[in-house]
């Protein structure tokens, strides 16, 4: 089986993730503050306050980062760290990726969100190389799993 083609796309995930970044943690925020008001019996209008104050830290916080994801036909690499991409999920113009780290020590595990908008040309490469399957390894290596003793 073909390997897919390589492909590069500068990704930062455009309005949806920086709208997922700004929304969820203010609705966690105001509903916690909320619950917590109405526990001692006291108004809930202040919670309103506290979502407020998270909403605007959290759109001050959520810039776009972008990074470089590329797929070279061998291996996935994320602002040059290498390592094995998991597709979180696919809305359709819209992915949320994850990348494993090659070297574990690393201790970084980035999340990368990617929309069509943003891959242009290079979406339906990127999708491709995405969903097909990691290459294997030449018929001469061993495999780690079955190494010979």
């Amino acid at each position: 089986m073909r390997s897919p083609t390589a492909v590069a796309v500068r990704c930062t995930g455009g309005w949806p993730w920086r709208l997922l970044n700004v929304v969820l943690p203010t609705l966690a925020a105001g509903v916690a503050a909320a619950w917590a008001l109405l526990h001692f019996e006291a108004p809930v209008a202040p919670a309103a306050a506290v979502a407020a104050a998270v909403l605007l830290l959290s759109w001050r916080l959520s810039r776009p980062r972008e990074r470089l994801l590329q797929w070279d036909g061998q291996r996935w690499t994320a602002d040059g760290l290498p390592g094995r991409l998991q597709l979180m999920f696919d809305l359709g113009p819209f992915m949320l990726l994850r990348l494993h780290p090659a070297d574990a020590a690393s201790g970084r595990v980035p999340w990368l969100a990617v929309t069509a908008a943003e891959a242009g040309a290079a979406w339906h490469a990127l999708r491709a190389a995405v969903y097909s399957r990691p290459p294997e390894t030449p018929a001469g290596a061993a495999r780690p799993e079955r190494a010979a003793d």
